[in-house]
């Protein structure tokens, strides 16, 4: 599912009107995420009313938004426990916290356990969320813009949020533009949003939307991917030696180590003469000769 038209020259209409002269990324990708769920046989005030309704329900974003308030408010407004018990239970909030758990999310405030149920029953059949997501076990997945984005269609289109429906107001020889906020949320700031849906329209209409048309992807030419071929090696030259400035007087080398002379080879010397004592006979001999013994 995509809506026919040239998205180009929509961007550009539109950036003028309902938009002031510029446009956010994230109000493109918000817009490209409802032109991409619109179901093809969408009439053109349908599809015009639905992005009217986006502005004021997603504070300009145009991506989906949770309800502001807080635990408390959502409670006061819609839990079992608070202040409207009986809208509590048109909701199917019927538990204690189903208040905070099933507060409005989306591009439109999906709202209340029951809606919740419904929401996953229905897209499930159309075959927009498969058999895994289940928005009444999760219900931070209305904030997806692909789930959002089929809420708001299939909700508006089948009179989920007050009964009131798309066809009601919008057909062969009719367009309510101010009546249709109904669908949605009583008469809350109907004019204002009758005429952004009404710029929508005439941006739509200079893009060139077709209903039943078909959105024709263009072809992408194969491209042939060849390797590059290798850098030449870079050679580094060396690096330059560092020079000493004549202004800086140079710090002279250390001395090498002493290194002491190798000392001369001891000298050989003679073996020490024997001297032979002479015997005890010899010395007594000696003895008697001399004179005191004659």
């Amino acid at each position: 599912m995509a809506a026919a038209l040239d998205r180009a020259a929509f961007f550009a209409a539109v950036r003028l009107d309902p938009f002031p002269a510029r446009l956010t990324a994230s109000q493109v990708t918000g817009m490209e995420a409802i032109l991409d769920a619109c179901p093809p046989d969408t009439p053109l005030d349908h599809l015009a009313y639905c992005l009217g309704t986006a502005p004021v329900e997603t504070a300009w974003s145009m991506l989906p938004i949770k309800e502001m308030g807080g635990p408390l408010y959502y409670t006061r407004m819609y839990d079992i426990t608070g202040e409207r018990p009986a809208k509590a239970r048109e909701l199917g909030n019927l538990s204690p916290g189903d208040g905070a758990k099933f507060c409005g999310r989306g591009y439109v405030q999906l709202t209340g356990r029951s809606n919740y149920r419904r929401a996953t029953s229905r897209l499930r059949d159309l075959g927009l969320i498969d058999r895994s997501q289940d928005l009444e076990a999760t219900p931070d997945l209305a904030m997806h813009p692909d789930i959002a984005a089929a809420i708001l269609f299939v909700g508006t289109r089948e009179g989920w949020f007050t009964g009131r429906k798309l066809a009601d107001y919008f057909g062969p020889g009719k367009a309510d533009w101010t009546g249709a906020r109904r669908i949605i949320n009583g008469q809350d700031r109907a004019g204002e949003i009758g005429g952004h849906a009404r710029a929508f329209r005439n941006g739509l209409v200079a893009a060139g939307y077709r209903p039943g048309g078909v959105s024709v992807a263009v072809p992408t030419p194969p491209v042939t991917v060849t390797p590059l071929p290798s850098p030449p090696p870079v050679l580094i030259p060396p690096a330059p030696m560092p020079t000493i400035s004549s202004s800086v007087p140079a710090t002279p080398l250390p001395a090498p180590p002493d290194i002491p002379a190798p000392r001369p080879p001891a000298p050989v010397l003679p073996p020490p003469a024997v001297v032979s004592a002479p015997s005890w006979g010899s010395r007594l001999a000696s003895w008697l000769s001399r004179p005191w013994f004659g």
